[in-house]
């Protein structure tokens, strides 16, 4: 019987696909599958804590900074015109022949990070030459391996969507792929877990062409999503063993909705009955025996825990009937979809589930008894799903051979695996890829396993993440006095790497969800970086190696997911954060104070903050409902504050994503906003008391896509940069006219920037890691300086004289008008600075 694939495509992550189907167990206690009628809907459920990381929390505040104000609902397909317009006015500059593009920007250099990795949901192989693979970041594109993960490539960064979590391979054509977009495993999900539908390559991911473009339910006969479903169909797979085909497909995850089967390749539809509390259901064929069907269900909250497992059930016969597998009795079976590490008690925090999130299913393709379930870990059953053991730790150092990253989402066989001489396995994770050979090596049930963790699982690992910059950072920064970059990610911490050209090198210094990050201006060993929540500040002052929590003095705990901290440049000692109040410290984060007594607004939170670089006593915060904060008093005992909301111009109900001080004048200022449907850039000049829109228009605008951050070049303050939903727009004269500064950086999520100095900054990004501008220099004080003593004389004439008549680089020599050649325009230049200064 030939292999067929387990996952056919991620209906959900289509932002597509919606077919329901459903099951029902018997066997210790756990309800029977049996066809039978659909329950009623159920109410959303309520997420937990979590030792590491909080995607749930993650998800909503990711969507929460795009949500239109007015409450509407947003079209992706906005998305793929805005992406249609900055791609001509790509082409624009691309053929005008300009030394640098918009913003003066010269190149984009990619910084990784290449070993880091981030939140992967697919991999498909070429069954021909198998070293030929493709996986996707759910940020972060289409990458492709020629060498078997040794290393990765970014296919067409210029894709309308990058959200990419399923990709599937023509079978009689393997040059042919198909890549679904979007992702979201829970209710509610807002235009940031929507995809844009199905994107198709012919040539091996060289070029892909949207193909299906969002389709919200793809829905065949007699198949429909019960009452309302918002979370549609999560996974389908295909018996094509049979002629016709038959198709199962699971529905729900906060509500149960059903799995379904077709035996006519979707023509008509059966309805399995479900149990009141099925949630997230993963389903996984046999491939030597496609009788065979396991379902991994998670619950929906209402038969305890939500995420939590119900029951790992297996059919052997086509799908006509279930039994519960997993022993209640089993130590491993209460926790397949739990954090185990604290589950078991290791730590004294309580259990947590994330089946709605992580629920990764899979069967050996050579022994139907042998099944694997990722949840926060990794699980293996050598017994048809009734006993359990670990397979992989998150917890352990990233050195050790047994580690693999937490919150599992794909278990994949090499398609030459045989369970002897081929046992190799892959797996994807919050984390990227990993890799194993010896898939079917000794599990470990050591429940709370300790250094120097012995034992540890016979299974070993490795990382591929190679070159895979898929890592969605919320912030990073840069050192001023060394090559120091850090970023606070994704489920993936804070990182680090002190070398542009260590792409592959960065060291993860700080665990949990990572946010803001700041580095002390003239001492990089000095070091700030937070984890998810408020107050969770830490400071290090040895370069990253050890880290304390840094927030004595703070009671206030109702910042939001990611907490905005700035440090003041002009006296590193000063840092500000906050939640519904600021919080100020003068000595370096030893000692936190109240810098108001009482919150700002009710119900605003503090999202971004903002420090004038010519005056230490001007702060700036903006808040999560569009308001702005402004004192001219910033380190008295008790500062004024100023609020304006949208009477001086602003838009109440907006989220205020960023605050820039203009380098020179600090009443001058710029706030951008997350949401959809409002304009994105507003600037004051007289210290708030009144705002404007500074979108632009018509071809020289933002379109309607969510900025995310606003920085002003120190030198020129006319020259601003905002980082967006696709990328970085320049403007040149102080916000009137904007264009798109791609041409070398990927149109994704970009979530801040940074100076470093005045002839580069560092974007961010949400799931292509983190890129440096180079800027064309400014010219110097004197024009003629050509020997750079800080004047234009005799000198600098015999310089200039010698250069005459040739080409140069661009304001090298003596091109002083930047034109690539020497001539009487830059003779007239010359004379004219001719005794500069003067």
């Amino acid at each position: 019987m030939r292999q067929t694939p387990t996952i056919v495509m991620t209906a959900l992550a289509l932002g597509a696909l919606a077919l329901s189907t459903y099951i029902a167990p018997q066997r210790n206690g756990a309800p029977p599958i049996v066809p039978g009628s659909p329950d009623a809907m159920l109410p959303d459920a309520v997420e937990g804590p979590k030792s590491y990381d909080s995607p749930g929390e993650a998800a909503e505040f990711f969507e929460a900074q795009r949500r239109p104000v007015d409450g509407s609902d947003y079209s992706p397909a906005l998305l793929f015109e805005a992406l249609d317009d900055i791609r001509a006015r790509e082409r624009v500059v691309s053929t005008r022949g300009a030394v640098a593009g918009p913003g003066e920007i010269e190149s984009w250099t990619d910084l990784g990070p290449g070993n880091i990795g981030g939140r992967t949901r697919t991999l498909v192989f070429d069954p021909i030459d198998p070293d030929i693979m493709y996986s996707g970041g759910t940020s972060g594109g289409v990458w492709k391996s020629t060498d078997g993960g040794a290393s990765w490539t970014a296919l067409d960064d210029t894709m309308a969507n990058l959200a990419i979590t399923s990709i599937v391979m023509d079978p009689t054509d393997p040059d042919i792929l198909y890549a679904a977009t979007g992702e979201g495993f829970f209710g509610g999900t807002g235009p940031a877990g929507r995809g844009f539908g199905v994107f198709k390559t012919t040539d091996a991911g060289a070029t892909w062409d949207l193909v299906l473009a969002n389709p919200n339910q793809i829905t065949a006969p007699g198949v429909q999503a019960t009452n309302g479903c918002t979370v549609g169909c999560t996974d389908m797979v295909i018996r094509d063993d049979t002629n016709p085909d038959v198709l199962f497909a699971a529905f729900g995850s906060f509500q149960a909705d059903g799995l379904y089967r077709s035996d006519d390749a979707g023509d008509t539809w059966i309805q399995y009955s479900v149990p009141a509390q099925q949630g997230r259901m993963s389903l996984a064929l046999a491939p030597s025996d496609n009788d065979v069907l396991y379902i991994c269900m998670a619950d929906n909250g209402l038969g305890g825990e939500t995420g939590k497992l119900v029951q790992v059930y297996r059919s052997v016969d086509g799908g006509a009937s279930f039994t519960a597998q997993a022993d209640p009795a089993d130590q491993f079976a209460e926790f397949l979809l739990s954090n185990m590490y604290v589950g078991f008690g290791c730590f004294a925090y309580m259990n947590y589930s994330q089946g709605w999130y992580d629920n990764a299913l899979a069967v050996d393709p050579t022994n139907p008894d042998v099944v694997w379930v990722g949840g926060i870990d990794l699980c293996r059953s050598d017994n048809a799903g009734v006993n359990w053991g670990r397979v992989a730790y998150y917890h352990y150092p990233r050195t050790n051979p047994a580690y693999v990253h937490a919150d599992l989402h794909g278990v994949f066989f090499h398609p030459d695996y045989d369970g002897a001489a081929n046992q190799t396995v892959f797996v994807s994770n919050d984390g990227g890829l990993f890799k194993s050979d010896n898939a079917l090596g000794a599990r470990t049930f050591d429940t709370c396993p300790m250094p120097p963790f012995d034992p540890v699982p016979g299974v070993t690992w490795q990382s591929l993440n190679n070159g895979y910059a898929v890592t969605q950072f919320y912030h990073g920064d840069v050192s001023r006095s060394s090559e120091l970059f850090i970023g606070g990610a994704q489920d993936n911490g804070t990182s680090a790497v002190d070398s542009i050209a260590d792409f592959n090198g960065w060291d993860p210094i700080l665990g949990g969800d990572g946010g803001y990050v700041a580095i002390h201006p003239s001492d990089p060993d000095t070091i700030y970086a937070e984890i998810q929540f408020f107050p969770e500040i830490y400071k290090s002052v040895n370069g990253g190696l050890t880290f304390t929590k840094s927030v004595n003095g703070i009671t206030d705990t109702d910042g939001l997911f990611i907490v905005p901290f700035a440090m003041d440049l002009n006296t590193p000692a000063v840092l500000w954060t906050g939640g519904s109040r600021p919080w100020r410290t003068t000595n370096g984060a030893a000692d936190w104070e109240l810098a108001r007594p009482t919150a700002f607004v009710t119900g605003g939170q503090i999202s971004a903050i903002a420090i004038a670089p010519t005056d230490s006593n001007r702060v700036y915060m903006g808040l999560h409902n569009g308001r702005v904060a402004v004192t001219s008093n910033a380190l008295d005992p008790n500062p004024t504050w100023n609020v304006f909301s949208s009477l001086s111009g602003l838009v109440n109900g907006a989220w205020v994503s960023s605050v820039a001080v203009d380098p020179q004048d600090p009443d001058t200022a710029y706030i951008t906003y997350s949401n959809y449907g409002i304009p994105h850039v507003y600037r004051t000049t007289n210290a708030g008391a009144t705002w404007a829109p500074l979108d632009g228009a018509g071809d020289a605008a933002i379109p309607d896509i969510p900025a995310h951050w606003i920085a002003v070049r120190p030198s020129n303050p006319d020259m601003l940069y905002v980082a967006t939903e696709l990328g970085v727009f320049a403007s040149e004269d102080a916000g009137a006219n904007w264009q798109p500064t791609g041409l070398g950086i990927p149109h994704t999520i970009v979530e801040s920037l940074v100076f470093q100095d005045d002839d580069t900054h560092v974007a961010f990004t949400h799931g292509r890691g983190a890129w440096r501008a180079t800027l064309v220099p400014p010219p110097p004080l004197c024009a003629g300086d050509l020997d750079g003593d800080d004047d234009t004389d005799v000198l600098d004439f015999g310089l200039f004289t010698a250069s005459f008549g040739q080409a140069v680089p661009p304001f090298t020599a003596g091109d002083l008008d930047g034109s690539g050649f020497v001539d009487v325009l830059d003779f007239s230049i010359f004379a004219t600075d001719f005794g500069c200064p003067n």
